[in-house]
């Protein structure tokens, strides 16, 4: 009679795991999280440590060596930088006027937001909302987004030196939130029902009015590096494998979830 054998099945060896070390600045932590949870899936051997804070603070720990790239709505000129850094565009982002819920006043001019942080208008009547003085919050100084929206709002014209400090996002929402008089400014991916963002110029803004390039202030998410992962460091091959699943259409849905993708 013929002996019956039983296949043993090989033991399924252990994945080796390479870890990317990315980080990113406060207001793009969120789609760092989307995107670092959907590559991952696809990419079982790939982990990633992340580590947030403001831009200045990303900057540093870039230039001190402890991270190869970043996150950041804020891309500074190669002039006002020690070295020039490398950036790729992976996302649109805005940045949205926020204030609390209960506030009528539903939308403002470019000119009226600049004017109420300039502290050119301090009472909500002025821009047809009740007799209440105007509680204005602006970031912290080294903040990405802060200098994002000086740049694309105010120009050379300096914040009111009276406005209130949120030292983060998460704060500058909290803020908003607890106060029916205040006004401040947030990335559009952290906005949430404790506050409402102001239309402005009449365009709410939405990842359809970004994408539109309809709402005025909009900036490129950029990854940010010392350099281009050319292959000649350890790890170059996976971030660079990671950065153009990124750019292309799978890490678009990906960034699509709470931002705007990029054009075409």
């Amino acid at each position: 009679l013929p002996i019956c054998q039983r296949a043993i099945p090989s033991a399924t060896p252990a994945l080796e795991t390479r870890t990317l070390r990315v980080y990113a600045t406060s207001a793009t932590m969120p789609l760092l999280e989307d995107l670092s949870g959907a590559y991952s899936t696809l990419n079982r051997d790939i982990a990633f440590e992340m580590e947030t804070g403001s831009f200045r603070e990303m900057l540093a720990r870039l230039m001190a060596g402890e991270t190869p790239y970043f996150l950041s709505t804020w891309l500074p000129p190669d002039d006002a930088q020690p070295q020039p850094l490398w950036a790729a565009p992976i996302a649109e982002d805005g940045i949205a006027a926020i204030v609390h819920p209960g506030n009528p006043v539903t939308g403002l001019t470019s000119q009226q937001l600049r004017a109420i942080y300039a502290g050119e208008i301090q009472n909500w009547r002025d821009v047809g909302g009740p007799n209440q003085p105007i509680t204005v919050f602006t970031r912290e100084d080294g903040s990405g987004t802060r200098a994002e929206f000086e740049a694309l709002l105010m120009g050379d014209r300096p914040v009111a030196p009276l406005a209130r400090i949120a030292p983060s996002g998460e704060a500058m929402r909290a803020s908003i939130a607890a106060d029916p008089s205040a006004i401040g400014y947030l990335s559009t991916a952290l906005t949430d029902s404790s506050v409402r963002a102001l239309a402005l110029d009449g365009v709410v803004p939405s990842a359809a009015a970004l994408a539109g390039d309809r709402y005025p202030l909009r900036s490129f998410i950029y990854i940010v590096g010392l350099r281009e992962p050319d292959g000649s460091q350890p790890l170059d091959l996976d971030f660079r494998a990671f950065f153009a699943w990124i750019q292309g259409p799978d890490g678009q849905a990906a960034a699509a979830q709470q931002y705007a993708p990029l054009g075409d």
